[in-house]
């Protein structure tokens, strides 16, 4: 419309040419679809259901590795695992547990059917209770400690173990990171699925898809750990989106303290033909047979006036507070494996079962840790542990995630690099002045999630979801949509639109420039210096365009997958570039236009094309680890900077060679180079998750919050049974241990 008003004489044939390119790009990108995707006999719904049971059988492999390794460390089968057993919690039990599936019309043949099934056991026969549970949904409950997780960690590995293909694969999950007021249960529960495991299949590059998939089909069966943790205020409302997402068929395990569920019970409902079973103390004779044959035999004898205590005084404050699994899986590390003398439970000033209970807490770390010669000391462990869990865990975030450790540092020290080098790349174009302006707003702004929400993406986010949200149920494929914009694209639309609106804002602001240097300077340098500006532009409105990345990606080169991401990304730059060089010749009459949008319109799109190349997913499904996490993010963004920085290095160096010489082209070839690949806000080394975490990390090791060797620390308390890896994150092994460092004072 520009060129039509400013040479009508042209307008015809430029319109005609841009056209032309559009189309082509879009045909072009349309063929690649067509051939780089699934072949035309390979999108049947057969093919396509026999390639969802290979993911869940992987899927399988990987949750057994998973809980294998962790059952090994929590040593549960050493030397046998402590036999908790249950009852029939009557009152909170649904009614019609024992019915089977009922199915259209026969609800009185289901009725008559009903089978009769007892609801007390213990954990040698939990696979065979569950398994005889007409509807497949069990409710355990129990006070704090009393082995619910352990009970369901059993029941998913021998679930596992007689597992055939084409069945639900039971995955554990645990319930404290879920907000039912924000999100519902099936895209909570794809969610946890696609961060904790890496699904891979080469149908879906999207992993949460493919969790839906999974969950849609009923090939997973949810474990749901942990009911009580949830804020109170949300547990009737969890209960009735497990409720409706259960529907007929799907089975569910959920564990819970007694009353909390008795709460929220009263509160809402039940679960639907739910079996509660409620988990029993362990008796003295249990608790002494396990502890004699968990303690080499030459210290067994240091337990005998304990055991002797207990059967004298079974209500006494030692024999309770050994009721429970969590209080003697402590009172065994502490005195069983070490050589101290349990007799110190029997001292006076121990005289009720919650002193010896916070007593054993308070040993946990000591005994963890016991030789200060190798290894960190037990008290500096103290400290760390109570700074994570203070800083890094708590009821709204119960993970201690690597990449959340940003978190407990200062917003302007994490981001205080890529204001700095920033600010380097906007003062060689605009000044001083101008570089302390953007190093000041980066680091008021930076970080902060109420102003990202303002952001360009952020204000697109709403109605981009509720666009493709329509597109989904309607069943449109969206045509030639598809291939133009990657509507099957890994990252967001709206992240794409507001970098693609910020490149663009740097080409039209770089061929402003260039027009008003063409005027008395000549043609080359008109190119180097709208490219500058437009790349220095490009660089510091990345931070008003797009919001900070939050969770560690990773990068995987996949030629074929990936080809049809990058040839789009290059074609959209291509064609804008061109475009807005157009316009500007329409209003120039000069070709600088057309070479200044080419050249930063070719840069800007094989930048992000690289990006989203490199960024798929892969076709393994493996169960993600912390470490492996931050390897994966730390190769993601070394790739990325070291594409930016050859990209825009390249680019900058061609245009300033041409204007003003090889010798003065390597400073701002250098500049513009590594102030992208350090400071660019989607791609630079600085801002990505793995950059921000190294910042971080330094900064509170330097006062002593968190050792130097952080990933290490956590691996090591994980060993030493002091932690629990849930997928990607660590948690503390339990509630009770994370209380007591709350109220722990140094």
């Amino acid at each position: 419309m520009l060129i039509f008003f400013v040479r009508q004489d042209q307008a015809a044939g430029w319109g005609a040419v841009l056209g032309v390119l559009t189309a082509a790009a879009g045909l072009l990108l349309s063929q690649l679809e067509r051939f780089f995707g699934p072949r035309a006999g390979g999108s049947s719904p057969k093919s396509e259901a026999d390639a969802l049971l290979k993911v869940a059988d992987q899927l399988a492999v990987a949750v057994r590795e998973q809980w294998e390794a962790e059952a090994a460390l929590r040593r549960l089968n050493d030397p046998w695992p402590l036999n908790v057993s249950w009852t029939k919690e009557e009152e909170l039990t649904d009614p019609i547990y024992a019915l089977p599936a009922a199915r259209a019309g026969d609800a009185r043949a289901a009725r008559a059917a009903r089978a009769d099934v007892p609801l007390d056991g213990d954990l040698a026969q939990v696979a065979d209770f569950f398994e005889s549970l007409p509807g497949g949904r069990l409710v355990i409950l129990g006070p704090l400690g009393s082995g619910k997780s352990v009970l369901a960690l059993t029941l998913l590995l021998e679930l596992l173990e007689r597992r055939v293909p084409g069945r639900p694969v039971p995955v554990l999950i645990p319930l404290n990171r879920w907000n039912p007021a924000e999100i519902p249960l099936e895209e909570w529960l794809a969610d946890q699925l696609a961060t904790n495991y890496q699904l891979g299949s080469p149908r879906h590059r999207d992993a949460r898809e493919l969790a839906r998939r999974l969950l849609h089909d009923n090939l997973v069966l949810p474990i749901l750990d942990g009911l009580d943790e949830l804020a109170e205020p949300t547990r009737p409302q969890a209960i009735t989106d497990v409720n409706g997402w259960l529907g007929r068929d799907r089975q569910i395990v959920l564990t819970s303290r007694t009353n909390e569920y008795r709460a929220a019970v009263l509160a809402g409902d039940a679960v639907t033909r739910g079996a509660a079973v409620v988990l029993q103390p362990l008796g003295c004779a249990r608790v002494e047979e396990y502890l004699r044959g968990a303690t080499a035999r030459p210290r067994v004898r240091r337990w005998d006036p304990v055991f002797a205590e207990m059967r004298d005084n079974p209500d006494g404050p030692v024999a309770t507070a050994l009721r429970t699994p969590l209080m003697v899986t402590l009172a065994r590390a502490i005195y069983g494996d070490r050589p101290g003398d349990a007799a110190v439970l029997l001292q006076p000033r121990l005289a009720t079962a919650g002193l010896v209970e916070e007593h054993l807490l308070g040993e946990l770390v000591r005994a963890a840790y016991p030789d200060e010669r190798r290894g960190p000391q037990a008290g500096d462990v103290q400290v760390w542990l109570t700074f994570l869990a203070r800083n890094l865990s708590g009821r709204d975030r119960p993970d201690i995630a690597w990449w959340h450790l940003e978190t407990a540092a200062p917003a302007a020290v994490v981001h205080a690099p890529a204001a700095v080098v920033g600010a380097c790349v906007v003062g060689f174009v605009f000044g001083p002045v101008a570089a302390v302006v953007f190093a000041v707003a980066v680091l008021l702004l930076a970080g902060d999630r109420r102003t990202e929400r303002w952001s360009l993406e952020g204000i697109l986010k709403g109605p981009m979801n509720a666009w493709l949200r329509g597109l989904r149920e309607s069943g449109a494929r969206g045509g030639l949509l598809t291939p133009l914009i990657g509507l099957n694209e890994k990252t967001p639309l709206e992240r794409r639109l507001a970098l693609g609106a910020g490149r663009v804002l740097g080409m039209v602001t770089g061929l402003v420039q260039g027009f008003v240097v063409y005027q008395t300077g000549g043609l080359y340098r008109a190119v180097a210096e709208g490219v500058g500006l437009g790349l220095a532009v490009g660089l510091a409105d990345g931070y008003l365009t797009i919001s900070t990345r939050s969770e560690p990606s990773e990068v995987r080169f996949a030629s074929r997958r990936g080809a049809v991401a990058f040839v789009r990304h290059v074609a959209i730059g291509c064609v804008t570039g061109v475009g807005v060089g157009v316009t500007a010749w329409a209003i120039s009459a000069s070709w600088f236009g057309v070479l200044v949008g080419i050249l930063v319109g070719l840069a800007f799109g094989v930048i992000d094309g690289l990006n989203i190349w490199l960024d798929v997913s892969t076709d393994v499904t493996l169960a993600l680890s912390p470490r492996s996490t931050r390897r994966a993010e730390r190769l993601a963004a070394l790739a990325r900077s070291l594409t930016l920085f050859t990209t825009i290095g390249v680019t900058t160096g061609i245009a300033y060679t041409f204007a003003y010489g090889v010798r003065a082209a390597v400073l701002p070839a250098t500049v513009f180079g590594l102030g992208y690949a350090l400071a660019d806000h989607l791609m630079g080394l600085t801002t990505s998750v793995w950059g921000r975490y190294a910042v971080a990390k330094a900064w509170l090791a330097l006062l002593g919050r968190v050792p130097w060797r952080f990933m290490d620390f956590l691996d090591d308390t994980h060993r030493r049974g002091l932690l629990r890896r849930v997928g990607a994150v660590y948690q503390f092994r339990h509630v009770r241990f994370q209380e007591y460092l709350l109220t722990w004072h140094n």
